[in-house]
């Protein structure tokens, strides 16, 4: 009997030590597990709080090269706007400078042109009044001037467009005694007087070999001509 409770005895010491052995072993796998859990905890805080930092450190990165970036964009923008600014300043400039100079070349143009003009005119004027001079130069007409059985003038004397038979006359500087009036009348040339030879004698004249029966200063004369006066005793 005592035997048997010994045994009984040793039997639940076992199973205690066993049940003791155990529980401390499941105590420690418990820590075991609970300390890697705790460290993976640990790590993870850790990994998350690095990658949190990295994340803020990316971020503030980005910020700040968002910033800079901007920065740089502005002041690039505000280097292209300046020099926009002085580009259309300096186009105005050119432009300004341009029209002036145009202008300038214009009025010195129009200066040269009335210029011209002027020198053309005045060239004009002189070659005009030179050739008028050399026309009435040169615009003769011959006069003969035949008294009684005597020749008084022959020669050649200047006209011009208001030269008659009278003043043709007048142009031989011989000396004349006339009726001056709307018909002027010759009596006398070169001392020979109308009446001297005979009752009825006098001064007639004849323009290109034709009598003319009107007042001397009543009939043009122009370069070409041939006048003649002449003394007579018939009447005509």
């Amino acid at each position: 009997m005592k035997k048997t409770r010994w045994i009984i005895a040793a039997v639940v010491v076992t199973i205690l030590v066993i049940g003791g052995a155990l529980a401390l072993q499941q105590s420690s796998q418990s820590q075991a597990t609970e300390a890697p859990d705790t460290a993976a905890t640990s790590s993870s805080s850790s990994a998350k709080s690095s990658s949190e930092a990295s994340s803020s450190a990316a971020k503030a990165s980005s910020q700040k090269k968002a910033s800079s970036s901007s920065k740089k964009a502005s002041s690039k923008k505000n280097s292209a706007s300046a020099a926009s600014t002085k580009t259309t300043s300096h186009h105005a400039t050119t432009a300004a400078a341009s029209s002036e100079a145009s202008s300038t070349a214009a009025h010195k143009k129009a200066t040269s042109k009335a210029a011209t003009s002027q020198a053309t005119k005045s060239t004009a004027h002189k070659t005009a009044t030179k050739t008028s001079r050399k026309t009435s130069s040169t615009a003769k007409a011959h006069l003969v001037v035949s008294g009684y059985k005597k020749t008084f003038f022959s020669g050649n004397v200047t006209v011009n467009s208001k030269s008659n038979a009278f003043t043709v006359l007048q142009s031989s500087k011989l000396k004349l005694n006339y009726q001056n009036g709307a018909a002027v009348y010759v009596s006398s040339i070169n001392g020979l007087a109308e009446n001297d030879v005979k009752t009825g004698s006098g001064w007639k004249y004849r323009v290109n070999g034709k009598f003319i029966d009107k007042a001397a200063n009543m009939k043009p004369v122009k370069s070409g001509d041939t006048v003649h006066w002449y003394f007579t005793t018939a009447g005509y």
